[in-house]
């Protein structure tokens, strides 16, 4: 990993205040759920649908980066780790990954993935957000993290992400679609106990503008849909 010049941190107070509420999520009923979700045991069939989604999504990035020719020890970003699932996959691939997550409880828990699969020596974990992050890296991953951030803070985020990677860059985002809008305005009316994180929208037209004017070019996009688990999957390349 080389050195770079520190990248600027978000601004606004609002994204203070958002990361802080995500913080506090994750570390509580966030990662209890998440966690269960992420996990091998038993969940209903709601969740269930989310885990096959996501390891469906995780399925398709893998087999992108495996038709990749990366240097030997190249360096890998796992931005939002969550429980590690993809900072194993890229230790596995011969990476040196370095894995960051806002919540404590979600490092830790990656941290123990990491020692059960044996690839714990090759994952350097932070538990902080990107701003805590600096250098080039060859891949850089960010799965299910931006979907928490509307703008403008998706498009500092995700413009971050384009100057950490040297290389390739997959991240997820949550498409925008009328009835899915609609769905999240009814769930935002109900109980606090029952909501989940808000979902934030964006249309790929935005997302493949952001990218390009942070120096990169979208190589493929596709939508991974199962159930209740609804996100589109980028590969974009550094020009």
């Amino acid at each position: 990993m080389t050195n770079q010049k520190a990248l600027a941190p978000l601004s606004s107070s609002t994204s203070y205040d958002h990361k802080a509420r995500l913080k506090a999520y994750f570390n509580g009923i966030g990662f209890e759920r998440w966690a269960a979700i992420y996990g091998q045991g038993e969940v209903s069939s709601v969740r269930r649908s989310v885990r096959e989604g996501h390891r469906m999504m995780l399925d398709q990035a893998g087999i992108w980066l495996d038709a990749q020719s990366f240097p030997a020890n190249a360096c890998a970003l796992d931005a939002g780790c969550g429980t590690g699932l993809f900072s194993v996959e890229l230790a596995r691939r011969g990476f040196r990954v370095t894995a960051v997550d806002i919540s404590t409880q979600m490092t830790k828990a990656a941290q123990t993935q990491a020692r059960q699969a044996g690839v714990a020596e090759r994952i350097h974990f932070i538990t902080g957000d990107l701003e805590a992050v600096n250098g080039a890296y060859d891949v850089v991953a960010c799965f299910d993290v931006l979907i928490h951030y509307a703008q403008p803070d998706f498009t500092q985020i995700c413009t971050r992400l384009a100057h950490l990677c040297r290389g390739t860059l997959l991240l997820t985002y949550a498409p925008y679609n009328r009835l899915l809008a609609t769905m999240h305005w009814i769930g935002g009316h109900f109980p606090r106990s029952q909501r989940r994180t808000e979902i934030q929208m964006i249309r790929g037209t935005t997302v493949q503008q952001i990218l390009e004017s942070a120096g990169m070019h979208i190589r493929h996009s596709v939508r991974v849909s199962k159930g209740f688990y609804h996100v589109t999957l980028v590969e974009a390349l550094k020009r």
